[in-house]
């Protein structure tokens, strides 16, 4: 079997993790394309990838390569996709697909006939709990037949962890690099709940939020791994440009989940919702699947916590996730890393013909999209495409 080759778009924590997936299951990384020419260097230097590149496209087209990672923020996807698809390059995207539903669409129309491999990287649903979660509910059916689900997670959005600090501004608060809790938190807990499930979420309503704020621009923090523990005194924060955050930060949102589209009779109603500005001693959130004998209960929020089991008579047992489920998630690195890595490997296994895991693809990035879009302007009951 060739060994596979792959270029990798962006230069942050992603493109890290991709990068490390990649050559961990023999793949090599020919070049990392980012536009400051320093960082760059630095990040392919330290991963041991050849070409420090400041043209994607010029690399592109040079290497012609097996898989494409597209690890940038969403303000650059639609040029590179079609740049892979013409070169014949299989193509794995990060969050989100694209800023609108109509782009996810468009992008997700270059690749959909052309026998071109396509991934999307909502990771969060490779989670150990969420395949125990799957058995326990599709499989050994503990609760009977699924009739509702509830998911809350709190955030915590104020500048800064207390009155003394000022958290500097980041991608992820402006909507025109993709930013908001939707595009970031929502698409993993659609993946994980339809993993769950064996379910699709068909349609979605909801209302999104933001409550306005500045915050000041550290140009050199480009890594979101930096910019989570960076935190600036009011005296340091005032000696840089302050930016308005306008990326959304809770919503409220209701989904249906059915087998089909046109199952909407046997549809299982969900709620999905965030709360910001809890104090710190707060539950993070947790996930509610009520069914017809009984209601299980998973604490967390993305990473899953300890569940329990309370049958008709409030009766609760503490269930705990069976080792196999962990062992069977890649051992390279941290949490998100190995859960880049599961994606990486099931997505090579497709290129290879081999037995593997499902995945998220671009179909379901647009889905996903549909659905952000109809909770972000508020326009009722929308459905999903298939």
């Amino acid at each position: 079997m060739k060994k596979l080759k792959a270029v990798v778009v962006g230069a942050g924590w992603s493109a890290d993790g991709h990068t490390r997936a990649f050559q961990h299951y023999g793949v090599e990384v020919l070049a990392i394309c980012a536009r400051k020419p320093d960082i760059v260097q630095k990040v392919a230097t330290g991963l041991g990838v050849p070409e420090a590149s400041t043209d994607w496209r010029k690399s592109l087209l040079k290497h012609k390569p097996d898989i494409v990672a597209l690890t940038t923020p969403a303000t650059l996807r639609t040029e590179v996709i079609e740049l892979a698809v013409e070169l014949g390059c299989h193509i794995i995207s990060e969050k989100p697909l694209a800023l609108t539903a109509a782009d996810a669409a468009y992008s997700y129309n270059l690749v959909k006939d052309t026998g071109l491999k396509h991934a999307f990287a909502a990771t969060h649903l490779y989670e150990p709990g969420v395949f125990y979660v799957r058995e326990l509910l599709t499989e050994q059916r503990v609760i009977g037949e699924l009739k509702a689900a509830d998911i809350r997670s709190s955030r915590r959005t104020s500048n800064g962890t207390s009155s003394k600090t000022v958290k500097p501004w980041n991608w992820m608060n402006a909507l025109a690099y993709g930013g908001g809790v939707l595009n970031n938190g929502l698409t993993h807990q659609l993946g994980m709940l339809e993993r769950m499930t064996g379910m699709k979420v068909v349609a979605a309503v909801g209302e999104a939020r933001t409550a306005p704020w500045e915050a000041p621009v550290v140009p050199e923090i480009r890594d979101f791994r930096v910019w989570m523990r960076k935190e600036l005194t009011p005296e340091e924060a005032s000696k840089f440009e302050w930016r308005v955050c306008d990326a959304e930060n809770e919503f409220s949102a209701l989904f249906k989940l059915a087998h089909s589209v046109s199952d909407n009779e046997n549809s299982v109603l969900v709620t999905i919702r965030t709360d910001p500005d809890v104090p710190a001693n707060t539950p993070t959130g947790g996930l509610y699947f009520y069914g017809r004998n009984g209601t299980l209960h998973v604490d967390g929020r993305r990473i899953l916590g300890p569940l329990t089991l309370y049958n008709m008579n409030d009766t609760g047992e503490a269930l705990s996730v069976p080792q196999r489920f962990s062992d069977a998630l890649p051992r390279i690195g941290d949490d998100i890393q190995n859960k880049w890595v599961a994606l990486v490997r099931d997505f090579l296994a497709d290129i290879q013909n081999r037995p593997h895991e499902p995945y998220l693809t671009f179909q379901d990035g647009w889905r996903y999209q549909v659905a952000i879009d109809a909770i972000r302007t508020g326009q009722g009951w929308t459905q999903l495409p298939c």
